[in-house]
């Protein structure tokens, strides 16, 4: 009988672990090391995780954005009344920024303005509006309408110089001419103005 536990023992033995029989039950002492001796089971040892460093990398870009023009209304009074127009058409300026970006691991994470300024300045519009009210003309000669749409005395002769003439003509006639050119050419020119 000791010849069975004897080839049970080696058993046990080739695999590591020492028995002994109590009854039915066998009673494990340990776990044998490579080296030949008994030791307590062991959690494998696991190493500590490797932390990557970011890559962090700064580009410089350049954005633009408009700047609204302005709008301007000024009165003319040799325009008539009610009438306005474009006298200059309004541009829109240029605002360029230039930013500090920060990538990290190749994703935008920040940015910074380090300069911000107008690179073309806005171009204000301006509009004439027409103040111009013809009076109740007296015109013995009759109107015409000027250049700019104002109705207007054609020259006439009078005693004394009328409310609103411009010029006398060579001929002795009165010019309500609101502008130079052309002024008493069907009267042979302008003798003085007025």
């Amino acid at each position: 009988m000791f010849g069975k536990f004897k080839v049970w023992f080696s058993a046990l033995s080739s695999i590591g672990k020492v028995g002994v029989i109590a009854g039915a039950s066998i009673l494990t002492i340990g776990v044998a090391s490579a080296a030949g001796h008994l030791s307590k089971t062991q959690s494998p040892v696991v190493p500590p995780p490797t932390v990557k460093s970011d890559s962090i990398e700064h580009k410089t870009i350049m954005t633009t954005e408009a700047v609204a023009f302005d709008t301007k209304t000024v009165d003319d009074p040799t325009l008539a009344a009610g009438t306005d127009k474009t006298q200059t058409e309004g541009v829109n300026g240029v605002r360029t920024k230039t930013w500090d970006v920060t990538y990290t691991n190749g994703k935008e994470t920040g940015r910074i303005v380090v300069n911000d300024g107008i690179t073309t300045a806005p171009v204000t519009k301006i509009i004439v509006h027409g103040t111009y009210v013809a009076q109740a003309l007296n015109c013995p000669n009759g109107t015409y309408v000027n250049s700019v749409g104002n109705t207007v005395c054609s020259p006439y002769s009078a005693p004394r110089v009328p409310v609103g003439a411009t010029a006398q003509c060579r001929d002795g006639t009165y010019s309500f001419s609101q502008s130079r050119s052309g002024t008493c050419s069907h009267h042979g020119g302008v003798a003085v103005w007025l």
